[in-house]
């Protein structure tokens, strides 16, 4: 058997859904299905569509070639998942939803970066940031653009990454806030399955609660399907965030396979993941 697969747990859930989980021992993104759910583990012919539960994977398309030789077809294809984990694929289809962004294929210099920004500039890896670390993510002024260029290029989570620079859209700001970490806002987290919701709640969880009314609601969710319709990946994940002008903008977008629940109600959303896909094998 390939090392690959070694510490993976296949289940299948409700019989309704197959699950390829490993326990990260990082409470935001593990789940227990036991004994919220009925679980089985029976034997598979042929190739059955699953979700991988395994955290950020660092070769994608190595993962889902393997795991599909042993019949196992995750629910995202590889192109799937980069147009959904990588900036510069999900940015033009849905570019009037999102902060004016470009993307560099090599480290650029401040004078590139001026040409087509105003400071303050917020910068980023094509798929993600350096933890939310503000340090390595907003350039007040020139030095500060200078010294994040320099260190872009030491840093262990962004050196690898193509470097990312996106218009600093002022959001509104929670009352509580954290220590070394980005200014947070007023942002959710959406989960969508086949392009219907199937999940939301408050990203930053772990630091503060908070909730929207139903019209905040209503024009979060209206943006975010328009975007999720647009990009059509089987498991998606749309963050969005309210700006200080009061309109909603998508901050992100990933592949929900390796996406963390923040404020979003696991059972709750598996219930709904289950109940679409049983619905799907009535049709």
């Amino acid at each position: 058997m390939d090392k690959l697969l070694q510490g993976i747990d296949f289940f299948c859930v409700e019989s309704a859904c197959w699950i390829a989980a490993k326990k990260l021992n990082v409470p935001a993104y593990d789940f227990s299905f036991t004994p919220l759910f009925e679980v089985s583990r029976p034997r598979i012919a042929g190739t059955v569509p699953t979700v991988a539960r395994l955290g950020a994977i660092a070769n994608y398309t190595h993962t889902y070639e393997v795991l599909q030789q042993y019949g196992f077809a995750l629910v995202n294809s590889p192109t799937q998942h980069q147009l959904a984990s990588a900036l510069e694929h999900w940015y033009p289809i849905i570019a009037e939803f999102t902060p004016q962004s470009i993307v560099f294929e090599q480290v650029p210099t401040p004078d590139e970066i001026m040409r087509h920004f105003e400071l303050p500039v917020f910068i980023k890896g094509n798929r993600q940031t350096a933890q939310h670390n503000p340090t390595l993510a907003i350039a007040h002024t020139l030095d500060d653009l200078t010294r994040i260029l320099a260190a872009y290029q030491q840093n262990n989570i962004l050196h690898w990454q193509k470097l990312v620079c996106r218009e600093y859209v002022p959001l509104q700001k929670l009352e509580q806030q954290a220590p070394n970490k980005v200014p947070l806002s007023f942002e959710f987290r959406t989960f969508w399955w086949q392009g219907e919701l199937v999940g939301a709640g408050h990203y930053w969880s772990q630091f503060a609660q908070y909730t929207w009314t139903n019209a905040q609601q209503d024009a979060a969710l209206d943006i975010a399907h328009t975007a999720a319709q647009r990009l059509q990946v089987p498991f998606l994940v749309i963050d969005l965030a309210l700006t200080a002008s009061n309109r909603w903008v998508i901050i992100e977008c990933n592949d929900a396979q390796e996406a963390g629940y923040a404020g979003v109600n696991g059972w709750e959303m598996w219930k709904r993941v289950i109940k679409k896909e049983n619905l799907g094998n009535l049709t």
